[in-house]
Formats: C-alpha cells, structure tokens, sequence
C-alpha cells in the first residue's frame, strides 16, 4: 500500500464526497451493486450494539430486500457531510446524516410508513489507487 510522498488531501477528500452522493443516488435508483462493490475482505458493520462482519452475499441480500420493498420520498443529507483524511492520504472517513422516509412492503405485503434519521462513519482505507471501505457504523431514530 504505497502511497504518494505529497498526497493531494483535497483531491481525496472530494473522491470521499462524491461516494456519498453516488450512495444515496443508489438508494434512490435501487442500486444493490454499489452496496457491493469496493469492500475490504474484513469488512466490519457495527449497528444496533452488535459487531458483524458480513459477506457480500449477506450485503447483497439484505440490500435486495430493502431496496426492492421500499418506495423513498425522501432519501437527502440534513447536513454536509464531515470528511476526514489522514495526512498520508492512505486513511480516510465519512460522517453523515440522513433523513429518509417512504413506505416498505414487509414480508406480510403489508406496507409500513418510513420516517427516521440515520447517522453514520464510514471508514476507507486507500489500496492500488482506490478507496475500500473496511468498515461501517451506524445508528438509527425516529424522525422528529
């Protein structure tokens, strides 16, 4: 993992940027592959006071449900969001927060009503010239 002696952080930090806006354009168009795509092979999701490492397929799976069953009105940032990087440029994260609502099909086919706030960190570590997400924390609260 070499990385460049005078790393461009700006530059960097704006690649972070537009993964985020390209993930919430996924949410909206029920992208399934971009959940996949660019994952360490540890990967770690940490949510609901549990720590998981879960596989592409369970990734695959749970963002097939979700995505494929819910209808968003609403899917936007409720504020800019925090980008850091490490002064090598080999190490970076993002911190969100969203605000989501629409309606989802649960397994019953009854449609339930979405409204809450979701927070979270990304972290990103830079390999062969790309950025791949080693981990994931989240958490979730009903909207106000």
């Amino acid at each position: 993992m070499k990385q460049e002696p005078n790393p461009d952080l700006e530059a960097l930090k704006m690649e972070i940027a537009e993964f985020h806006k390209v993930l919430i354009d996924a949410h909206l168009k029920k992208d399934v592959d971009f959940f996949v795509q660019d994952l360490s092979e540890d990967y770690v999701s940490v949510t609901g006071g549990e720590i998981r490492e879960p596989t592409v397929e369970e990734i695959r799976s749970r963002f097939s449900s979700y995505l494929n069953n819910t209808a968003f009105t609403e899917y936007k940032d409720l504020q800019e969001p925090i980008i850091g990087i490490s002064k090598d440029g080999s190490i970076a994260w993002s911190i969100v927060q969203v605000k989501v609502a629409g309606k989802r099909k649960m397994e019953e086919g009854v449609e339930v009503e979405l409204d809450f706030i979701c927070a979270w960190i990304t972290l990103f570590e830079r390999r062969d010239d790309r950025w791949l997400r080693l981990g994931e924390v989240s958490s979730f609260k009903e909207a106000d």
